[in-house]
């Protein structure tokens, strides 16, 4: 399993990018940063997306996507989404008003995308073995995270979350459990922020994580712009079975 770190920060700036992640090379999770990170063959190879939540920095890249790569797609390309983020897209993006419906483009019948609605604890399998559960977690708007499983492999991305349960619940009897990817947006003395938007700080990630039995790899992501260097010194002695947690944002691609 190849996961390239198109982007892993939780706003846009100099040196931070928005949440996408790349799947061996077909599948995204999320589109915050995809345009200037991908060459167009590795966009046009593109297959599937499938969306943790609707807000703006984890869909910011996918307009432009349709915009400029229109009538280029070997095939349209299928987004994955619980109803709440298909219903968003629709009515708040894709809606002839702030952008062009190009699921209708330039006819009904060759339209630039299709929708497929996702529902939790439901196990996704795409053509190359890879799959991914969606399971629901605690955020402002319904959000998932995602189980990604190939063969004896896995990986879970928390998604946007604060306090939560059922995700490490389900990590903990994952036997093939090799990393964890977990919110930490903001900085201990921010915690009250983190608390009313559904997020982690440095400080309430060390309690989550003792949920997390599983000895395998943690990252943390989500940084805003400019909080980076100040996080990361705030959890330079975190560990986890033993060894330290990371942040994402230092790796361009994890492989399992």
């Amino acid at each position: 399993m190849r996961i390239d770190i198109l982007g892993c920060d939780g706003s846009r700036g100099i040196g931070y990018r928005p949440l996408c992640l790349r799947l061996n090379e077909h599948v995204l999770i999320d589109a915050g940063t995809v345009a200037g990170r991908l060459p167009d063959e590795a966009i046009l190879s593109l297959t599937d997306i499938f969306f943790t939540h609707c807000h703006f920095d984890h869909i910011a890249d996918l307009p432009f996507l349709f915009e400029t790569y229109f009538g280029r797609w070997p095939k349209p390309l299928t987004l994955h989404g619980i109803e709440h983020t298909l219903n968003a897209l629709k009515e708040n993006i894709f809606n002839n008003v702030i952008w062009p419906d190009f699921a209708v483009l330039p006819t009904p019948e060759k339209g630039q995308f299709t929708t497929a609605s996702i529902t939790p604890n439901t196990t996704y399998e795409l053509a190359d073995g890879l799959k991914l559960t969606p399971i629901q977690v605690h955020h402002t708007v319904p959000t998932v995270g995602y189980l990604i499983e190939q063969g004896d492999r896995a990986v879970l991305l928390s998604g946007d979350t604060g306090a939560t349960d059922e995700i490490w619940e389900i990590a903990n009897r994952t036997p093939n459990l090799k990393a964890v990817l977990v919110d930490c947006s903001f900085a201990e003395a921010e915690t009250w922020l983190a608390d009313i938007s559904g997020h982690h700080s440095t400080s309430s990630v060390v309690g989550e994580l003792q949920k997390l039995k599983a000895d395998c790899d943690v990252y943390l992501w989500h940084a805003k712009v400019g909080t980076a260097p100040l996080l990361k010194k705030e959890t330079e002695n975190l560990q986890h079975a033993g060894k330290p947690v990371k942040w994402l944002r230092d790796f361009a691609v994890l492989e399992f």
